[in-house]
């Protein structure tokens, strides 16, 4: 009798350690600029499979810490989106994907605030909400400020220099546009 007891109290201990080993999220954490044209390829290249195949089926935590080091108008699409990751955080990612797309093939200041208006216009969320975020992203103080300065400390400790860089579960990619090697440390990281 009390070797059934114990496996009915050891039972569901060793099912919750299964589901844990199972619910494991990788962290991975790309660091960038909306100005870098490597940044650009990453998000054209790789996170279209990293998005469908990872962050949407919940297997990763994906993050996107702002370097904004290539040009004083770097930090507005920092600021933008951060609103938009705190106010509509569903749209992010579409937020992220659309500034990109309108990086033109120069190094000349393009983020302007009329242009990042034009992209949170085009986001489908209520006019309220595009409002409240054009609002935050360009009210020094607001929440979005201080995340965007909160960007370039963590970048600063991590002594993050060159953009991309991505990191999977702490451990730096050597080379964030090699898919097929991202993806196989991400796989990997996901086995253990």
């Amino acid at each position: 009798m009390k070797k059934y007891l114990l496996i009915i109290l050891l039972l569901p201990l060793l099912v919750s350690c299964s589901n844990n080993h199972q619910n494991k999220k990788v962290t991975v954490v790309e660091y960038g600029d909306y100005k870098c044209p490597y940044c650009k390829d990453f998000d054209t290249k790789v996170m279209p499979k990293l998005e469908k195949e990872y962050i949407d089926k919940g297997k990763v935590n994906y993050s996107f810490v702002n370097l904004s080091f290539l040009g004083k108008d770097s930090i507005i699409g920092s600021r933008a989106s951060h609103a938009v990751k705190n106010i509509a955080p569903k749209h992010y990612l579409e937020f992220h994907h659309k500034i990109y797309k309108e990086q033109p093939n120069n190094e000349k200041n393009w983020i302007t605030y009329k242009k990042v208006d034009n992209i949170i216009d085009q986001l489908s969320i209520k006019k309220k909400e595009k409002e409240k975020i054009k609002k935050n992203y360009k009210q020094k103080n607001s929440k979005a400020y201080k995340d965007a300065i909160k960007d370039k400390k963590i970048a600063r400790k991590e002594k993050v220099e060159m953009a991309p860089t991505v990191t999977i579960n702490g451990k730096m990619v050597e080379d964030p546009l090699d898919r097929n090697d991202l993806f196989k440390k991400l796989n990997n990281e996901l086995k253990k």
